[in-house]
């Protein structure tokens, strides 16, 4: 189980900017697993303060997606099979907040970046089916999305 962070300004979303072994860049919303005895507010709470550097406002749920995967997304090196749930929930920035690298951002991660969502299409958005989700029509978005591939 893991949290996620989607944070929303001006038609733009915030997303980890990530560079593969190969020199290929991703993006993916900041968040990350619970630890023991942290409810999930917290978890992303923290999370975003060690990805992003920035405390957050966390508001509803935005969406629930899991991602299944055999591969490292950093070295595409096969692993374990990888099934996770995520919690994907809108946030904003707490007042005076900007976002940049936090204190303990994940393997790979180089950065954020303020992405249009109406042109997620030419960004490497994993999962993709998050970018089409974020890109679709608000008052038609469902709550699960089921599996999304990698």
């Amino acid at each position: 189980m893991a949290v996620k962070a989607l944070i929303v300004r001006d038609g733009h979303v915030l997303m980890n900017r990530v560079v593969t072994s190969d020199g290929e860049v991703l993006y993916g919303p900041p968040g990350g697993g619970q630890d023991h005895g942290e409810d999930q507010v917290a978890a992303l709470i923290r999370e975003c303060r060690e990805e992003i550097g920035a405390e957050v406002e966390v508001h509803q749920v935005a969406c629930v997606y899991e991602v299944i995967s055999d591969l490292r997304l950093l070295d595409s090196s096969r692993i374990d099979l990888f099934h996770q749930v995520n919690v994907a929930y809108w946030c904003g920035l707490a007042e005076g907040q900007e976002p940049g690298v936090g204190s303990d951002p994940d393997p790979g991660q180089e950065g954020t970046d303020w992405l249009p969502i109406g042109r997620l299409d030419q960004f490497e958005i994993h999962p993709p089916g998050l970018a089409q989700w974020l890109d679709s029509d608000p008052s038609s978005r469902p709550v699960g999305l089921g599996p999304l591939p990698l």
